[in-house]
């Protein structure tokens, strides 16, 4: 970044004194492929204002050419946070769409699509992939988030000592399943993927999210299924060896499905919860999915006040155990292993991820 940077300074005679804090915000960029992103602040506060006297109308646009050639990239945008709600209205962004992404440099595809979108569209659309722990996932950021801080709890998943034990356990059987009740492009689908799980089903909203999940499969040379529009048809497809399964639709949707298919698939052995700021309203859905012939784990994803961590994860275990023991008619174990801190969420909270096993009351 320096060797794209110093020509740029030198040219526009801006005195290193007010320059250096402005190249430390620049240095916080981001490569994934042949994209680059800029911190969401780069352009705000002291350090930009000192230095806008100096600089022209295209001088931005020059900027941005030199770290594209020195960073061996050809898009550049600036990165900024998932608003909670959607643009111009109190309504929950429940696609987690990156409104605020702002593109400031090369093509990133068609700024309008159909909604729902067309092959033609996806087609259209600017994407790219990442690597993390050997796993490839693919989206088009302009449509669709992707999180790089849930790197450390992807690698924990495929080693968490539960998944081994299902994966070892249904080599004996007839195979485990899992179920991702917020998928996005995949996040933690592909680590259950790649730690061995048989089966892994996933819901989705976003059909970006969907597509970029198909992808990325693709690229991990895994089978995968996309459902659509209502599809129904699924007793061919689970039968078959693809490891994925992908709805996009409500996960509201996902129990129904499930019932239909509970015989042909292997028994559900972990149920991932990986919406944000809360994932409380997937528990009930969770109790209805997880298989009672064994024993199985819920992966609860919350932002908690640090504070109040092991005060709301004891509140979470008893409304998992409750909702639980209603679905199957008796008392059911259901015990707090784990709680992972993930990342900090924002002062003083917490992204936490609750490891709640969901002990077996109809052995198989």
């Amino acid at each position: 970044m320096e060797k794209a940077t110093k020509p740029w300074l030198v040219r526009h005679d801006i005195p290193p004194s007010k320059w250096t804090a402005f190249a430390r915000k620049l240095s916080k960029y981001t490569i994934y492929g042949c994209m680059l992103l800029l911190p969401a602040n780069t352009f705000e506060g002291p350090e930009w204002e000192s230095i806008q006297p100096y600089l022209r109308d295209d001088s931005l646009e020059e900027l941005y050419t030199l770290i594209a050639k020195y960073l061996k990239t050809t898009v550049i945008a600036i990165n900024k946070p998932i608003p909670p709600h959607q643009e111009d209205s109190e309504d929950e962004n429940v696609l987690r769409a990156p409104t605020n992404f702002t593109p400031v440099y090369g093509d990133f595809g068609p700024t309008s699509c159909s909604a729902p979108p067309t092959e033609e569209d996806f087609d259209a659309a600017f994407w790219v992939s990442a690597k993390q722990n050997a796993i490839r996932q693919t989206w088009s950021p302009r449509w669709t988030m992707f999180s790089r801080g849930n790197i450390s709890e992807k690698a924990r998943l495929l080693t968490l000592p539960s998944v081994v034990k299902v994966v070892e356990e249904g080599r004996l059987e007839s195979g485990c399943a899992v179920v991702d009740l917020y998928c996005g492009v995949g996040y933690f689908s592909f680590s259950y993927v790649k730690a061995g799980i048989t089966k892994v089903l996933g819901w989705d909203l976003n059909p970006w999210s969907i597509e970029g999940l198909r992808r990325g499969a693709i690229a991990n040379k895994w089978g995968v299924t996309v459902f659509r529009d209502g599809e129904t048809d699924l007793e061919d497809v689970v039968k078959n060896d693809e490891q994925l399964l992908v709805f996009n639709e409500t996960n509201e949707l996902a129990p129904e499905r499930i019932s239909k298919m509970r015989a042909l698939l292997p028994p559900i052995r972990h149920i991932n919860c990986g919406m944000l700021p809360s994932s409380r309203s997937a528990l009930k859905l969770a109790a209805m999915i997880i298989d009672p012939r064994h024993d199985g784990w819920v992966h609860v994803h919350e932002n908690f006040l640090i504070s109040e961590i092991d005060q709301k994860a004891e509140e979470t275990r008893k409304e998992l155990q409750s909702l639980v023991s209603d679905q199957r008619g008796k008392d059911v174990r259901v015990e707090l292993e784990y709680v992972s801190w993930l990342k900090s969420y924002a002062p003083g909270i917490e992204h936490c991820v609750l490891d709640i096993l969901v002990a077996a009351t109809d052995p198989a």
